[in-house]
């Protein structure tokens, strides 16, 4: 009997019952109730992340409406308008003169070209030497019907730099003569035309204007320097005119209400004050029409953009933490503290005055801008119009950061985060000054082997070799040009933006060599000459500070403390109005009135809106904790199915060992049976 009990092993043998989903089924019952709340939970977290994620993209968008505000230059804007832009276009900055303009384009400007004569091809070679050109003002007649021309003389522009090429067996062909050119980056061109006859070498002034034509020198190695053979037949200039002028270079000219204007460029800009002319033709005799004026336009877009992206923030708002009477629920985040406090901080920003601001202009509700019921923002166009004629300004300081100085002289420049608005009066004790070295008396206006060559410092920047050209020049004004013009054509010099002038001082015979920028890093100091340039030219050793003026920065005060110059920038160092910067345009000194200034809105509702949008802020910290949620939701999730695990096993145990049970007492029964049924009694009775 006990063989038989032991054999009875299989799951529900016994009993005759599935065990196996009996099992599952309670299984299940215990874990569906708790697996469905999961899930709830899931769901509610999920929708409150998505809503945080629309609540968030609507701060951003109303953040974004908020970036041209916050520019100082919106504001300032005025239109041009051509009644024939073929002829002449125009543009208009803030500050220009307003007013209607009758427009006259009588030439337009052009670029000085100049062409060889034909070589075979641009492998030919032209010879060695060395080029040397210049920039200025050509006096020149090309030849016509037959009458030669006459190359009158040539004014240098100081402006301009001295490119000057050597020019030997490595280079000496038409087109390695191009790249060279061209590789300098020194304002000239160069390509070579064919045009049937042959090719020739072009060169094109890349700037227009009767000073910026092209005067061609040539040290040429087989001795002649003026020929029409080897390297001189480049040259174009008083002593050989070897190249054909194709092109000659010529200023602009306008006529403003019947006033002419001449221009280098095709591009006018100061004639008129804030306004751009761009000539396209010229028609000598044919009047165009341009008016500049105030341009409100684009600020009203501006503003209204600022009202419509607050209005749909506060409807994305409204349908997050709102409560819907008809289907009688609440927003996903209806009552969450975050965006109840977010919202009202951006309101209370919006309903403030702005700190700093003088007269009527003070809120948006001087501007037309009120908050409705709904909680929305309405915006009155009239009443907008109406402050944007009266002062652009008063609006403009309503939304950006402004200085408002009351010196015609002073330009408000900047400011930090630690400028508090209000009014600070600017007293300047020394204007900027721009560093000058003196050179020594001038005894000659030779230009030789033994003069030629200096170094000049300026503003730190030393420059490599400075050679002046070998050359007897007719006045103390163009030897002066040519030096300015070479120290402004040192690479070195240049590709740190530094840049002299030069003059003749004729009281004291003597030239004199000023930094182009202001304040104490505005120095000029030649650290090396020739032979004879001190006895000859007075360039001798020496610096703006021993020989001359070292340059200073501006000092004074903002407000009540001394504040701190670079240049003619002048910072506030302390005080309320620390970190203010004004820049001093002009060399007067003493009181200079005052400086308003005011932070505007858009600071204060960025600064609201950055506490809510940043990494680490509000939002990204609420929604970081319903993250967590999800991860203690899928914890318990684990935990669940853990424990359903165990559950199962436990029940399995139980219902195989009673399945067991069951089968033994079964044995047990049938075993009993069949004893009985062979005792003799047994089988009488059935008899």
């Amino acid at each position: 009997m006990e063989g038989l009990m032991a054999g009875i092993t299989s799951t529900g043998l016994g009993s005759g019952l599935n065990i196996s989903s009996l099992v599952s089924q309670l299984v299940q019952a215990e874990r569906t109730p708790i697996a469905a709340r999961l899930d709830r939970q899931e769901v509610a977290i999920q929708s409150k992340i998505s809503s945080f994620g629309n609540f968030k993209s609507a701060l951003s968008a109303f953040r974004d409406s908020l970036s041209a505000l916050r520019n100082l230059n919106s504001f300032q804007k005025s239109s041009a308008t051509s009644s024939d832009g073929s002829i002449v276009g125009a543009s208009a900055e803030s500050n220009a003169d307003l007013g209607n303009y009758k427009i006259e384009v009588k030439q337009l400007a052009q670029s000085h070209a100049l062409a060889t004569g034909y070589f075979i091809s641009a492998d030919a070679v032209v010879g060695t030497g060395t080029l040397t050109l210049k920039f200025g003002a050509t006096d020149y007649t090309p030849p016509s019907d037959g009458v030669p021309g006459s190359y009158n003389g040539f004014t240098q522009n100081p402006d301009r730099g001295t490119l000057t090429l050597e020019i030997d067996s490595s280079n000496n062909t038409l087109s390695a003569i191009r790249d060279a050119i061209n590789n300098a980056k020194a304002g000239v061109t160069a390509v070579i035309v064919n045009d049937g006859g042959g090719s020739r070498l072009v060169l094109n002034s890349s700037e227009t204007g009767a000073e910026n034509s092209l005067q061609i020198s040539v040290a040429d190695d087989d001795g002649n320097s003026t020929d029409t053979s080897g390297l001189s037949v480049l040259s174009f200039n008083a002593a050989a005119v070897n190249l054909q002028q194709t092109q000659a270079a010529l200023d602009a000219k306008i006529a403003i209400n019947g006033l002419e204007v001449v221009s280098a460029s095709n591009t006018v800009k100061d004639a008129l004050k804030g306004v751009t002319f761009d000539l396209q033709s010229a028609q000598p005799g044919k009047i165009v029409n341009v008016s500049i004026s105030q341009s409100n336009d684009e600020i009203k877009k501006l503003i209204e953009g600022f009202v419509k992206s607050f209005n749909e923030l506060a409807k994305t708002d409204r349908a997050l933490t709102g409560y819907d009477a008809a289907r009688k629920a609440g927003g996903l985040l209806q009552g969450d503290a975050t965006v109840r406090g977010g919202m009202a901080q951006l309101r209370s920003e919006l309903a403030r005055f702005v700190q700093g601001l003088e007269g009527s202009t003070k809120t948006l509700a001087d501007i037309g801008i009120r908050t409705q019921r709904d909680g929305t923002l309405s915006l009155d166009g009239t009443k907008l119009n109406e402050a944007l004629n009266a002062d652009r300004n008063s609006v403009a300081a309503l939304f950006a950061p402004i200085g408002r100085p009351t010196d015609a002289g002073i330009v408000y420049s900047g400011h930090t985060a630690d400028t508090r608005p209000g009014t600070y009066a600017v007293n300047i004790t020394q204007s900027a000054t721009q560093g000058l070295l003196n050179g020594g008396a001038v005894n000659s206006l030779v230009v030789d082997a033994d003069n030629d060559t200096f170094k000049i410092k300026v503003d730190g920047v030393l420059s490599a070799d400075i050679t002046l050209t070998q050359a007897t020049y007719g006045s103390h004004a163009a030897l002066a040009a040519e030096i300015q013009s070479r120290i402004n054509g040192d690479s070195a010099l240049k590709a740190k933006g530094v840049s002299v002038g030069v003059s003749y001082d004729d009281v004291d015979n003597r030239f004199v060599i000023q930094s182009r920028s202001y304040g104490s890093e505005s120095q000029v100091e030649i650290t090396q000459v020739d032979n004879n340039s001190e006895a000859t030219l007075g360039l001798k050793l020496g610096s703006s500070l021993a020989d001359g003026t070292g340059g200073k920065d501006v000092a004074g005060s903002i407000g009540e403390s001394e504040a701190t110059g670079k240049g003619r920038e002048l910072t506030a160092a302390a005080g309320d109005a620390q970190g203010l910067k004004l820049l001093i345009a002009d060399a007067k000194t003493g009181d200079r009135g005052a400086v308003g200034f005011s932070r505007g809105l858009v600071e204060r509702l960025d600064k609201v809106l950055s506490g809510l949008l940043e990494s680490k802020g509000a939002i990204e910290a609420r929604t970081d904790g319903l993250e967590k949620s999800l991860e203690n939701i899928q914890e318990s999730r684990e935990l669940l199915e853990s424990r359903m695990s165990d559950l199962e096993k436990r029940l399995l145990d139980r219902f195989n060992r009673m399945d067991a049970l069951l089968g033994q007492f079964q044995a047990i029964s049938s075993y009993l049976g069949q004893q009985l049924a062979a005792l003799p009694l047994a089988n009488q009775n059935k008899k």
